[in-house]
């Protein structure tokens, strides 16, 4: 080669940055267009609250290339009514069927606020209601559950928007909600709607951020709700709770219920209902609103008839934590438990599913002598509680395998109490 034909060689041969670059620049482009392609579902969940016992609500849903071609709505017809939609609905046998256009639309419907539940003497009460003034309810029934029929959406986005009359204000689990649309940070399912408790109207508000978590806690004004006691109460908790729950909730609501609703606590998602006349520590040492929050915390369900782990851990873990937190001391914690024993053993209680009561007692019982157990073996319940979270099983098996593997033999406790 001479060296004229080596020189235009040269200029010929690509620069290999040139070459880099070319590359980067087409990758760039490649995935510009796969985000343009990329198939989107938008929901906008709207509920609009006025002066009568109803919430109008309307749910909009923004789609390409049809990814939702089917929502079956759990919608009893005695709560939810007037409804009306884009494309094609159907109401028949308790359920809401709604087949939307291609590029979506929107589906309406007014809900009767207001749900009833039975008390230990048998009086029927509301645990979910609306005023002239406030209203105090769950997300997830403005927003029933729905099954879903389509194609998986690559980018899924939703959106909350409360309103009502003038003064009302919105407080969720996910912050305050106004007439301006409120993206739900929780990611997922195509049709992801609002859940947890809410507190909506002429409500008194203390917000305080704990352990890098935000607590809130409203009610309805004028009824005298314990909003500063709670939060204090909260401040030497919640670190305690945190350390044997880090998935704990970036948000907690405690939605306060005045004298003529349901005398209990409640959990949802992130958030929790508690009635005014509820105090923060029982006679018997345990608290109902730790008992909430540790199912707030993820010891909400179990199978296998296991929900006596599920209450017992509640309950036990109300103790544990004020215990450790210094709002009780050693003798008190040992006297709540003989307590809980002794109403056990009256009341001939053994563990069941449900569980409550007397039953849940027996369940405490259990789990403070497992906790014993384990301590002899340099493990303790917490990690027997955060095995049963990681492993999203909550069970008497669960129980027994999680607690063998940690003693390296079956458990003496569990023996004793599941074998009788």
């Amino acid at each position: 080669m001479t060296g004229n034909d080596r020189l235009t060689a040269a200029r010929l041969r690509p620069d290999a940055s040139r070459c880099r670059l070319i590359t980067v620049c087409l990758l760039k482009l490649c995935m510009l267009t796969s985000c343009a392609n990329a198939s989107t579902t938008n929901t906008y969940f709207t509920a609009t609250f006025d002066k009568s016992p109803y919430a109008k609500v309307n749910i909009r849903l923004e789609q390409t290339d049809a990814a939702v071609e089917l929502l079956d709505f759990n919608a009893p017809a005695d709560t939810y009514e007037l409804v009306s939609g884009d494309g094609k609905v159907e109401q028949n046998k308790g359920r809401i069927i709604w087949q939307p256009p291609a590029d979506g639309g929107q589906l309406s419907y007014r809900v009767l606020v207001e749900s009833k539940r039975k008390t230990s003497a048998g009086d029927i009460v509301s645990d979910a209601t609306k005023t002239k003034t406030w209203a105090l309810l769950r997300l997830d029934d403005l927003f029933p559950a729905a099954r879903v029929e389509g194609a998986r959406s690559e980018k899924v986005a939703s959106y909350l928007e409360l309103q009502g009359p003038e003064r009302w204000s919105f407080e969720t689990r996910y912050g305050p909600v106004s007439d301006k649309p409120e993206r739900i940070l929780d990611a997922g399912r195509i049709y992801n709607r609002p859940s947890g408790w809410m507190v909506a109207g002429e409500i008194g508000i203390r917000r305080e951020s704990i352990s890098d978590r935000i607590v809130t806690v409203a009610a309805p004004t004028g009824m005298g709700f314990p909003r500063l006691d709670i939060l204090t109460f909260m401040n030497w908790t919640l670190p305690h709770i945190v350390e044997v729950f880090p998935d704990f909730p970036k948000r907690l609501l405690v939605a306060g219920a005045p004298r003529e609703m349901w005398r209990g606590g409640l959990s949802a998602p992130g958030s929790l209902y508690l009635h005014i006349d509820r105090p923060l520590v029982s006679e018997n040492g345990t608290s109902s609103l730790l008992h909430e929050i540790t199912h707030v915390a993820g010891i909400h369900s179990a199978i296998d008839e296991g929900d006596w782990i599920v209450e017992g851990l509640a309950e036990y873990y109300s103790l544990l934590i004020l215990l450790r937190s210094g709002g009780i001391t050693q003798s008190r914690f040992d006297k709540s438990l003989a307590q809980l024993e002794r109403w056990a053993d009256r009341n001939k209680a053994d563990l069941k599913h449900p569980s409550s009561g007397a039953h849940t007692a027996r369940a405490v019982v259990l789990l403070h002598e497992l906790d014993k157990e384990l301590q002899t073996q340099g493990a303790d319940i917490d990690k027997v509680t955060r095995t049963l979270l990681a492993r999203d099983e909550i069970s008497p098996g669960m129980l027994r395998q999680v607690t063998e593997e940690l003693l390296g033999e079956p458990s003496a406790t569990l023996t004793k109490y599941l074998n009788n």
